[in-house]
């Protein structure tokens, strides 16, 4: 998929058009490499990646639910990532929703390799939003806040700093200052804390 060649030649519907046949398939290697595929559409042809964005989008998420193969999860999730930041808000359209609640049913996975994922593409979501899909996302910040909190003393160093995201950190800051004024002195430390994380 990353070869130049599908694009001059013109071989790009029909692979794109296998790659879709082959991550329905019955065997999870084969379709952990279809979902890889599909991602690599970014080097191989990032032009086509705005022009095939419903097709990839639907598979990628679909791939998401994948509930016989944690890898063929991970590969989606490693491919949604280069594939989104190829994209903008609109691109993503009715997928915005489906997309984020499925993010965050990883946000405490035992595999960390899906953990540390879900918070790359929250991080990406949050630095797409800008209009249409703000007041939502602001929500599932929100709806994540204990989460997050829980996610900067994750057990794993490394996932626990890949919320490295200015919007998403901004986010989750204005919600957190709602904290500040809790009744419960345990939610207003514990508010306090996260403010004070560099």
């Amino acid at each position: 998929m990353s070869d130049p060649m599908l694009r001059e030649k013109k071989f790009l519907k029909s692979v794109l058009s296998i790659l879709e046949e082959r991550s329905q398939d019955r065997n999870s290697i084969v379709r952990q490499m279809a979902v890889r595929g599909l991602g690599n559409l970014v080097y191989g042809a990032p032009e086509k990646v705005k022009k095939h964005k419903k097709f990839l989008l639907d598979i990628l998420i679909g791939a998401l639910h994948d509930i016989f193969s944690s890898e063929v999860i991970g590969e989606s999730m490693k491919a949604l990532a280069k594939v989104l930041k190829e994209l903008k808000e609109k691109d993503i359209g009715s997928s915005f929703k489906d997309f984020t609640q499925q993010i965050r049913t990883y946000f405490d996975d035992e595999d960390d390799a899906l953990r540390s994922m879900a918070f790359v593409l929250f991080g990406i979501l949050a630095r797409l939003t800008k209009r249409k899909w703000k007041t939502y996302f602001a929500d599932q910040v929100k709806r994540s806040w204990v989460t997050l909190l829980l996610h900067l003393q994750d057990p794993n160093p490394e996932i626990s700093m890949v919320k490295e995201n200015a919007e998403l950190l901004e986010k989750l800051y204005q919600t957190t200052i709602t904290y500040f004024y809790s009744s419960w002195e345990e939610i207003r430390a514990v508010a306090a804390n996260l403010a004070a994380h560099p």
